[in-house]
């Protein structure tokens, strides 16, 4: 075959690259659970991969309506490659383990006679085509578009633009994340890239809520104008040739293009040093060596608010989890910038929040409000799927030697995130409402009536995907499941109650009353049908060991 002609020539053994590149496609879409159910079988393990790719096709299909109202072809395909490294380098950071050099390879394959050059092929092998698969899915809709907008030529450069970027993303997170690792213990390098990328993630979205007011016209290309550091993104380099292959030949373009070029030529080079066995004999002597760890503190304030020995139970290991798990906490403080863009943009309207009680809400009235509402199930909804799955999911036994009652751990976590997430955010959105109602009645009674529907569909999410906590493996697309889609489709159904409710039961006293013993009605229905259905899962789990 022509394919081993070439990898002999490279020094690589085609036979030994075939195995390694085999095996971590299987590590990567595994599924090796500790605790099973009667249902739990093979046909799951890639389902996770597929859902985020559908899930990168729909936002792929959002960019190509920007690659279709764009006129500057530069500055569109910019606009477009600037999320896509945003997607890759996320990927690429979160499953650093299983799709770049894992501490495990070097125990596992030092023992047999792989060479760094094999090892090397097939690790980069895995990187540029999970990069390029990532970037194919969110940029093939657009490449279509601009074929039909601007021409092939210009779709040819759109597609190299693409997959240059993508591979300079991927090979630019191996380098920043091994050159880190020099520097910074292992263990404490999993801290600080958690709080890394917050501060990337705040960077990111407050870029995106300063410039959305300048979109329509970066997309034009009617103002002609970017912002001063623009030309410093290495996106926007890849991004001038769609702009030479539209006919711009400035010496911008071609600067930005070579400067582009050369980034690529360089960060290849650099990043394959970090392929070989050696390094991930460095790799594994550090993941093995102890950091000094503080005294833990503050765990009787933790679990001062529960009441139940479950719930305590949960909330420290919560704690635990968010100290010592690098997905975990970078999940938990990805929130943190979210939330404060939804505020800011909730409150940049003109017209301000209008008071429910005083006059119907429709969906035209809640427009500047919708962001905090979907806050509201999106963030713990997030977390409540993520709580689901550890990198220590082994660790799952205790739950079937312990006294403790399994059906009141899935129900702790529902009260964990109520307690500690919900709660503290109706709180500092009650601040929010004051300011625009100037009635505190007013803002505790509507707050009453969101915390009560948020807890119905908060339970829905249990109902649909009851789990034990941390005590499953994640996967690629772990987050994109079933529940992601109800915790997308929540807010809409809050934003529908809540308007219902402004409508028929904010009218007085009694109706008011009504509307709210009917929600707590249904909360009570629903949450005897989630202890139903949480006691039947749980009655069929065992430890798989």
């Amino acid at each position: 075959m022509i394919l081993d002609r070439i990898l002999a020539i490279a020094g690589v053994d085609a036979q030994q690259w075939r195995a390694l590149v085999r095996t971590s496609f299987s590590v990567l879409w595994r599924n090796p659970a500790s605790v099973r159910g009667p249902r739990s079988g093979r046909a799951s393990r890639a389902v996770g991969l597929v859902i985020l790719l559908v899930f990168y096709l729909i936002l792929g299909l959002i960019f190509a309506v920007v690659a279709w109202s764009g006129e500057n072809p530069a500055q569109t395909v910019a606009l477009i490659l600037l999320p896509t490294s945003f997607f890759i380098a996320s990927f690429i950071l979160l499953e650093f383990g299983a799709t770049v050099i894992s501490p495990d390879d070097y125990a596992v394959l030092s023992v047999h006679p792989v060479t760094s050059r094999t090892y090397f092929a097939a690790r980069i092998t895995l990187v540029i085509f999970l990069t390029l698969l990532i970037a194919g899915v969110l940029n093939a809709p657009s490449c279509i578009v601009i074929t039909f907008r601007k021409g092939p030529l210009v779709s040819f450069a759109w597609l190299a633009a693409s997959l240059c970027n993508a591979v300079a993303t991927g090979m630019g997170m191996v380098l920043l994340y091994t050159a880190a690792l020099r520097a910074i213990p292992y263990r404490r390098l999993m801290t600080v890239m958690g709080y890394f990328q917050m501060s990337v993630s705040f960077l990111i979205y407050g870029g995106f809520g300063i410039l959305s007011t300048r979109m329509t016209g970066l997309i034009s290309g009617a103002t002609g104008q970017t912002p001063w550091w623009w030309d410093y993104l290495p996106p926007v380099w890849y991004s001038s040739f769609a702009g030479l292959a539209a006919g711009s030949w400035t010496g911008s373009n071609l600067l930005l293009a070579g400067c582009g070029i050369a980034l690529l030529g360089a960060l290849i080079p650099a990043a394959a040093s970090r392929f070989s066995l050696s390094y991930a004999e460095s790799l594994a002597r550090a993941a093995s060596v102890e950091t000094p760890r503080r005294a833990a503190t503050g765990r009787r304030r933790i679990t001062s608010l529960l009441t139940r020995s479950e719930d305590r139970a949960i909330a420290m290991l919560v704690a635990q989890q968010f100290r010592y798990d690098l997905k975990f906490k970078m999940t938990v403080l990805s929130i943190v910038p979210l939330t404060a863009l939804y505020i800011y943009q909730g409150l940049n309207g003109t017209t301000g929040f209008l008071d429910p009680f005083r006059g119907g809400l429709d969906f035209k009235g809640m427009v500047n409000s919708s962001l905090l509402y979907i806050a509201i199930i999106l963030f713990p909804g997030i977390l409540k799927d993520e709580i689901g799955s550890s990198d220590s999911f082994q660790a799952s036994w205790v739950f079937f030697v312990t006294p403790a009652d399994r059906v009141e751990l899935v129900l702790a976590v529902k009260r964990v995130l109520t307690v500690y997430f919900l709660v503290p955010y109706l709180f500092l959105l009650g601040f929010v409402f004051y300011y625009f109602f100037r009635n505190l009645l007013h803002v505790v009674m509507h707050e009453v009536v969101i915390l009560i529907a948020s807890q119905i569909l908060f339970q829905a999410m249990f109902l649909i995907s009851p789990r034990l906590p941390f005590s499953s493996p994640r996967g690629v697309g772990e987050r994109a499941t079933l529940t992601t889609f109800l915790v997308l489709l929540g807010p809409v159904i809050l934003l529908i109650t809540l308007i219902l409710f402004s409508r028929y039961f904010y009218s007085g006293i009694i109706a008011y009353a009504t509307g709210v013993v009917l929600l707590l009605l249904i909360a009570m229905l629903v949450e005897k049908i989630v202890r139903l259905r949480i006691s039947r899962t749980v009655s069929r789990l065992e430890f798989a060991g």
